[in-house]
């Protein structure tokens, strides 16, 4: 395994659920996730650096590091919804 290969892609959880980044706009310094769109594949300092930043304008973002490339986002958002729903708690 010496010259495995991986990719690395940035998941920032957003209203919608988990997206992964597919657009970076670098003069104005802004990252764009599209769950319509692919990933965008990054280098590992890249997506570290991608995520702080995130981070620290308070999006909950996480790199991936992947052995397979990504091509679709983590779920068929147009067949499904997700909801969260509170556990009703037993009575003791």
């Amino acid at each position: 395994m010496a010259n495995s290969k991986y990719h690395y892609y940035v998941l920032v959880f957003s209203s919608d659920g988990p997206v992964y980044v597919t657009s970076i706009d670098n003069a104005n310094k802004y990252a764009h996730w599209d769950k319509s769109k692919a990933p965008l594949e990054f280098s590992a300092s890249y997506a570290e650096d991608l995520v702080m930043g995130l981070n620290m304008n308070f999006n909950s973002a996480v790199m991936i590091k992947s052995t397979r490339e990504i091509t679709g986002q983590p779920y068929n958002y147009e067949d499904y919804d997700c909801t969260f729903v509170e556990k009703k708690k037993e009575e003791e």
